[in-house]
């Protein structure tokens, strides 16, 4: 029964046992090899790092090493009594403690008194403390003076994933080693070697998907590699490891990211939709837009040799890359990134509203670089085509005084030459210049003025309320009006709206009213409409003003102060 479980558990059967071994820890285990060679092992040492990077199969080898009777410069022989005793894991002079079920003084007090005894048979008796920042602090004040002077014949192990949480008396007793995240490159050799071992047949891509989904862990690797084996078998293939990993492996996720950089914002909606309705892992589909964007940012810089790429794919990235900006590239990569979909996995909805910042900002952009002059450099030019005409002698101060000031509310300035009056406009030229007319600013009632200026509270009480209705408003939102105790919100996008009145059952309409009313202590109705011209409500200060004047001013642009409201130029 042992020799079956222990062919089934992998990763117990391929712990290291020997220093050279331990995969992406080049610099401790020659350290430790060194100190064993020369006879310095120290009485105590803090092995930290995250889980699986190698800390308690790093205390079991230097145990084995120090009791080793023929080492060789520091490397057990693993043929000796001593070190078969070790492998085996019937050795009486390594004892293994996990501190977070012996956290408690009692246990700290009988650990000191077992401490005294001599070895069986060994000429080190070594202590492995697993998990040692799970101590309480009266026993790790028990274990101090231990700690700082044993037995000559006992060695200290002391493991933690979280050494922050050791007291700074107890660290600067023992010889400190970080464990890192093991390479990639170091995981894929080890995986490789396992495999060779065990007749497992994977090529290297599908053995790179493994290791990156371990997230540096060596042991959670080796676990995955025994996973996908136990379902497809030892014929792998780098589609039955993402079937097995539960890895999306879909084409769509570049495909969205090629409809961002294209400025395809229904394309891109559909396609999430149906990755939705699919039933696929947004969260995993999310980390594969950003890794597939990722590659794109490192060939847009001339870095893809960085990348374990083919050359049919660089050409093809470089061709989706033609016309784009590395800007547009960082931006959508910075949206995707920060998409968090653990409050609601199965919501697209963080999805959708990164796809739409990405493509607003982009026609924002556009819009800004193809717009025609502005309306005073096109009456400038025009004004030669016009005779300008001398004004005539005014009648009398009062009935000047007013025209003057009417002309020059309904010019912009610098329109017409000092000293020269143009001609009262005919019916024609005022049809001609309605564009013109229309571009004057539009006086805003006190009263909705009034709740424009609270809504930023709006905003964070209904985000408090309601998380997504808080999100719904973040985009192309703004209070258009207030009549009969109804105030109406104004959505640019039609989507929104219909997500902002039917979201979970009317919920997200009822934490908008609940926060009107708050807001404005009193009982106010609330009405959610579609209305192209709406705009980011949010306060244009520095660092804020929504998702599309956030992204503007990343794409380059600047808020230019009106005569009586702020507007990006």
């Amino acid at each position: 029964l042992g020799e079956i479980m222990a062919a089934e558990v992998l990763y117990r059967k391929y712990r290291p046992q020997k220093f050279s071994e331990v995969a992406g820890q080049e610099p401790i285990m020659r350290t430790l090899r060194n100190a064993v060679a020369s006879r310095k092992v120290s009485h105590a040492y803090l092995f930290s790092g995250p889980r699986g990077t190698g800390k308690t199969s790093t205390g079991r080898l230097l145990a084995k090493a120090a009791n080793c009777r023929d080492s060789q410069e520091g490397e057990p022989c693993n043929k000796c009594d001593s070190c078969l005793a070790f492998t085996q894991g019937r050795a009486m002079d390594l004892v293994e403690l996990d501190a977070a079920s012996n956290r408690g003084i009692d246990a700290i007090k009988d650990l000191r008194e077992r401490v005294g005894y001599a070895p069986g048979s060994a000429e080190f008796k070594v202590y492995i403390l697993d998990e040692a920042h799970m101590l309480t602090t009266e026993a790790s004040n028990a274990l101090l003076k231990t700690l700082e002077e044993p037995p000559p014949h006992v060695i200290f192990v002391l493991a933690t994933t979280e050494p922050h949480k050791i007291p700074a008396t107890i660290g600067s007793r023992c010889q400190r080693f970080d464990f890192r995240r093991i390479p990639l490159e170091a995981a894929v050799d080890r995986l490789a070697y396992v495999c060779e071992q065990e007749k497992i047949e994977c090529p290297r891509e599908a053995l790179e998907l493994i290791a990156r989904s371990a997230t540096g862990s060596m042991r959670d690797a080796i676990n995955m590699l025994e996973q996908v084996v136990d379902y497809h078998g030892r014929e792998l293939s780098v589609e039955t490891v993402q079937s097995g990993l539960g890895l999306t492996g879909d084409a769509r996720s570049s495909d969205l990211a090629r409809l961002v950089l294209q400025g395809d914002l229904g394309g891109g909606l559909a396609l999430i939709a149906s990755v939705r309705d699919d039933g696929l892992d947004l969260r995993q589909f999310q980390r594969e837009v950003v890794s597939y964007l990722r590659q794109l940012l490192l060939v847009a810089a001339g870095a893809d040799s960085a990348l374990s790429l083919t050359k049919e794919q660089t050409k093809e990235m470089k061709k989706l890359l033609e016309g784009v900006i590395k800007e547009q590239v960082v931006q959508a990569l910075r949206a995707f990134g920060q998409v968090d979909v653990r409050a609601d996995p199965l919501s697209s909805l963080p999805l959708e509203m990164a796809l739409a910042e990405c493509v607003l900002a982009r026609q924002a952009a556009e819009a800004k670089a193809q717009a025609a002059p502005s309306p005073v450099v096109e009456r400038r030019e025009a004004a030669p085509a016009r005779p300008p005409v001398v004004a005539p002698t005014p009648v009398s101060d009062e009935r000047q005084t007013p025209r003057t000031s009417s002309r020059r509310q309904a010019t912009p300035a610098g329109s017409a030459a000092p000293g020269v009056t143009e001609a009262p406009e005919s019916p024609a030229d005022a049809k001609d210049a309605g564009p013109e007319r229309a571009a004057e600013p539009v006086s805003v009632p006190a009263e909705v003025s009034e709740m424009q200026a609270k809504w930023q509270e709006v905003y964070q009480l209904t985000r408090k309320i309601n998380f997504k209705a808080g999100a719904l408003l973040n985009s192309g939102c703004s209070i258009t009006g207030i009549d009969d105790g109804v105030v109406t919100f104004g959505f640019r996008h039609e989507p929104l709206v219909e997500k902002m009145n039917s979201g979970e059952g009317g919920a997200y309409l009822q934490a908008l009213r609940e926060a009107v009313q708050k807001v404005l202590d009193a009982s106010y109705d609330v009405r959610c409409v579609y209305d192209p011209q709406a705009s980011s409500a949010r306060p244009a200060s520095a660092g804020s003003g929504g998702h599309l004047v956030q992204a503007a001013r990343e794409l380059g642009a600047r808020v230019v102060r009106g005569g009586d409201k702020g507007e990006m130029g």
